[in-house]
């Protein structure tokens, strides 16, 4: 399994490139775009086309696409539901002309049941017949926050039957702990990936992004937390690992960054984890 951060693109998609080659990634996550802003920056061709050479002299890959905040999928006002569908489609056109591999989605924010999935399965068929495959579209669990979907597997589950279109699974572990999935516990990772198996089946997880919980389990508080020093902990991790279910490509971290240091000792913990070597969580 490949290891790599989301990193930002200020100064350019070539400077994210830099950046996790400089911490020694394998892999990469960036925004396109603004994430907390609806205003569209078309980027240069030569712009492209420099970042695609760079990205194949790196070696760097899978590269992972997450779509930004604003767009919900499942918005019942149909002003944002257009508008969130347009920004889905323009970042996956984008995504294809940077030749990513996948592109993350959350399911987004609505009253709970089928009329809400529907809304997201809807869009991520129209998107994926736009622009099939690659880049492919991945949904990606929540913490469950207010009304965010995307919190129990069969919510993801039940929109992918819905959208009839080839879709993958991005596993949040924080997302997942603060959902209620106790990765923390013995046979608590056994549990999780045996109802991804049952549900979606495990050949779909394609990238992990792997944080460890400032919350609680299920405080439904998405709240990242540096590897190990969490509630899921060192222990629940190297359990994680060691099963034998877990084939993701690779696992991208989202967690604080105070300092590069502390990317190069997540960094270090994760390459312990899947070694299987032990490794004692010390001061930060």
């Amino acid at each position: 399994m490949r290891l790599g951060f989301h990193l930002s693109i200020a100064g350019g998609y070539t400077r994210a490139l830099d950046q996790a080659l400089a911490l020694g990634c394998q892999a990469l996550q960036i925004f396109l775009q603004n994430p907390r802003s609806w205003k569209w920056r078309e980027p240069a061709p030569r712009d492209i086309r420099q970042f695609i050479q760079a990205r194949h002299r790196s070696g760097l890959g899978p590269l992972v696409v997450h779509l930004g905040y604003l767009p919900n999928l499942a918005a019942a006002e149909p002003g944002l539901y257009r508008l969130s569908v347009t920004r889905l489609h323009g970042e996956l056109a984008l995504a294809r002309d940077l030749e990513a591999d996948y592109l993350a989605v959350h399911p987004g924010h609505g009253v709970p049941g089928p009329a809400s999935l529907a809304r997201v399965a809807r869009a991520l068929a129209q998107a994926v017949a736009a622009v099939p495959p690659p880049p492919l579209l991945l949904l990606e669990n929540t913490a469950g926050q207010g009304r965010e979907l995307g919190w129990r597997v069969g919510h993801l589950k039940d929109i992918m039957a819905l959208s009839g279109v080839p879709l993958g699974l991005c596993l949040d572990t924080s997302h997942a702990f603060a959902a209620g999935y106790d990765l923390a516990s013995a046979g608590g990772a056994g549990r999780l990936l045996g109802e991804i198996a049952a549900g979606l089946g495990l050949d779909r997880l394609k990238i992990l992004h792997l944080n460890d919980s400032k919350g609680a389990l299920a405080s439904r508080l998405d709240r990242h937390m540096h590897l190990g020093l969490g509630a899921i902990g060192l222990p629940g991790f190297r359990q994680f690992f060691s099963h034998p279910g877990l084939k993701a490509e690779a696992a991208i971290m989202e967690t604080p960054r105070r300092h590069q240091a502390d990317e190069w000792r997540n960094l270090i913990t994760a390459r312990s984890l899947l070694s299987g070597q032990a490794l004692l969580p010390g001061p930060w």
